[in-house]
């Protein structure tokens, strides 16, 4: 855009991101360098930015292809025997979750600020659409009333001056009669000029298509960074809780918001270089837009409107004719009124009072079709729509555009992470080693030969038949034991509920009895 040092309204100054984002390689699907300049008429223009947002898709179907085989592998790898301890990695997930979480942040701020500018701009949008929408109108009340002074009024007062006067004094009365007819149409003429250079221009379709397109991003956006902080909150629960299910469950939606991670991000970095494009020189692309329907010296003259200007040329001048037509036909009505006056005719009266009110709805129009075609107003709102696009919206752009790819290399590292964290977790596998020596645990049968006392232990006090001990004697007439086997431990726990007490007297090689043989 042309910098406007010279001007009574502010100026559009272009912003370093976007100077950085025009600077975008634009290519097409050739993979031939296209023009940088905003044209979305162009077809190489449109695939080259196209060809970005795909930039970012492309990379995350290249990334789940091998986050699946790697969980492929981990899944038919041989399960270890052993549980590995995951503090460390927990406390990585942890780290990495919250990092995500505060990444997202600036995303529903710049998502705001977008909707802000956007809105800043169909207010201008509208304020002009006002604008327009009343200049047409009075240039409409005006050929109006030119149409009705020349055609109606003036016919009316000249038909009572033919009637009710002599023929000395409708001469001259006739010349004055034709005067304000000629003014009349004088300035329908110029009134038909604005007209025809400024024809039904309406900015209704941009309003309506700039609301549509608004609501569905922002929801769109909301939507997608929500469900990537609900992502992200479920897998801190399952790394906290430890669940494999849940943690199974949040790898396999976690592909899902990488692709809508990286497919927003796509999307947002294609609008932001487009965007840039547009805003590196705006005046440009209104002027080809709007060249077909105005002429561009008008569209031009409202785009940078210098200090000292009002009108464009070609209307100042135009309205400055009209204003002095009606100027004279005013003037030619009082030449009138004082001509007639002596011949006190009632009948003029009405006549020339309906030509007086047209005269001055006139020159009230005239007045406020110069305000209304003041090129500063239109100017002010044009360089607000500007700045609303160019420097809020874009602003915000570039915070979802930062946020976005580095949410999504955080997941992506969550990802990778995921699969080690859930193979670790869980049961641990095998048996754990056990102290065959602790007369505590429980065995397994035949219980024979466990518990503190050893088989080979000999004492004079130990009962003299254990056959008949074990197998006939009562459990109620067991006699205690004295000696040194009444110093050591309780024989082991049968799982039955039973002690078993297994006392060998022989030699070594003498089998072992029990309460269950």
């Amino acid at each position: 855009m042309s910098f406007l040092d010279f001007t009574d309204s502010e100026t559009y100054i272009r912003e370093w991101f976007v100077d950085i984002l025009h600077q975008f390689p634009h290519v097409n699907f050739s993979f031939k360098t296209t023009n940088s300049t905003f044209n979305p008429d162009s077809i190489n223009y449109r695939e080259a930015i196209v060809f970005l947002c795909s930039l970012p898709v492309i990379w995350c179907v290249i990334f789940l292809l091998a986050t699946s085989s790697c969980l492929c592998l981990q899944c038919i790898r041989k399960p270890p025997q052993k549980t590995d301890k995951s503090t460390c990695l927990r406390v990585s997930l942890f780290i990495v979750i919250f990092l995500s979480i505060a990444i997202l942040t600036p995303g529903f701020y710049g998502n705001e600020q977008t909707s802000k500018g956007v809105s800043r701009f169909i207010e201008s949008v509208q304020d002009t659409n006002q604008t327009i929408t009343e200049a047409v109108a009075t240039l409409g009340s005006l050929k109006y009333l030119a149409d009705s002074i020349s055609t109606r009024s003036v016919v009316a007062l000249q038909n009572v001056i033919h009637q009710y006067t002599n023929e000395t004094v409708r001469a001259p009365l006739e010349i004055l009669i034709n005067d304000i007819t000629s003014a009349a149409q004088k300035a329908r003429a110029d009134v038909t000029s604005i007209r025809a250079a400024t024809p039904n221009i309406t900015l209704d379709y941009i309003v309506q298509d700039a609301t549509t397109y608004e609501f569905y991003r922002w929801i769109g956006t909301v939507i997608a960074l929500c469900f990537t902080l609900v992502v992200l909150l479920l897998i801190l629960i399952a790394v906290w809780r430890k669940s494999k299910c849940i943690v199974m469950f949040s790898i396999f939606i976690g592909f899902l918001t990488l692709l809508v991670i990286w497919g927003s991000a796509g999307i947002y970095l294609g609008g932001a270089v487009a965007g840039a494009d547009l805003c590196y020189n705006p005046d440009l692309f209104v002027e080809n837009v709007t060249s077909q329907k105005v002429e561009r010296a008008i569209v031009k003259a409202y785009i940078e409107c210098p200090l000292g200007s009002t009108d464009p040329k070609m209307f100042s001048d135009n309205i400055e004719l009209a204003r002095e037509a009606v100027t004279q036909a005013n003037n030619t009505l009082y030449q009138i009124k004082t001509v007639v006056k002596p011949f006190n005719i009632p009948q003029l009266m009405e006549p020339m009072r309906r030509v007086a009110e047209e005269l001055e709805y006139c020159s009230g129009n005239i007045t406020v079709l110069a305000e209304d075609l003041d090129c500063r107003e239109i100017h002010k709102n044009y360089v607000k729509a500007v700045q609303g696009i160019c420097n809020t919206s874009m602003l915000g752009v570039v915070f979802i555009l930062l946020c976005l790819p580095l949410s999504g290399l955080m997941f992506i590292l969550t990802q990778c992470l995921l699969p080690r964290f859930w193979r670790i977790i869980g049961k641990k596998r095998g048996y754990r080693p056990v102290d065959d020596a602790d007369p505590f645990c429980p065995r397994p049968p035949p219980y024979n030969g466990y518990g503190s006392i050893h088989p080979d232990i000999r004492s004079s006090n130990s009962y003299p038949n254990d056959h008949s001990y074990l197998n006939n004697g009562p459990e109620s007439e067991i006699l205690p034991m004295q000696g040194p086997l009444a110093e050591t431990p309780p024989p082991a726990y049968r799982p039955t509920g039973t002690f078993v007490e297994n006392y060998n007297f022989g030699p070594p090689g003498r089998p072992r009895f029990s309460s269950d043989t």
